[in-house]
């Protein structure tokens, strides 16, 4: 019965230990970063009644776009915006250069870029309601 005793407690200890590092465990990471979202705007173009230009503004953190794909409502086109992975900054309105034929209906935007926090992509569609 000696010869247990020793025996079992080393069996008791190692279970406790085990037992203590199972719980141990950190936390699963689920910090899934969230998107960025955009808000969109349009202004008139001065030299063409008939035309606009795009404004957009992403409201919840610093940004770098690749490029922006603009669909129009007839869905006749879509044009993609090359931004070059210029920087943006969260809350400032920002103009793409182009002015569109005003079309009423819902324009999509597709974003595709980088968050400037942890340099994670992403893929963001926004829409906006144009009407004459």
């Amino acid at each position: 019965m000696k010869n247990l005793r020793p025996l079992a407690t080393i069996g008791i200890l190692l279970l406790a230990v085990l037992v203590i590092a199972t719980s141990c465990k950190k936390k699963s990471d689920d910090t899934t970063p969230t998107n960025p979202s955009f808000t969109m705007s349009s202004t008139p173009d001065p030299n063409d009644v008939d035309a606009v230009y795009f404004m957009f503004k992403c409201t919840n953190m610093d940004i770098k776009l690749t490029k922006v794909v603009i669909s129009d409502p007839l869905t006749l086109f879509s044009d993609t915006y090359d931004c070059q992975g210029a920087s943006y900054l969260q809350n400032i309105a920002y103009m793409i250069n182009y002015s569109y034929t005003k079309e009423t209906g819902n324009w999509n935007f597709q974003f595709t870029g980088n968050r400037s926090s942890d340099g994670s992509g992403f893929v963001v569609t926004a829409p906006l309601y144009i009407s004459k």
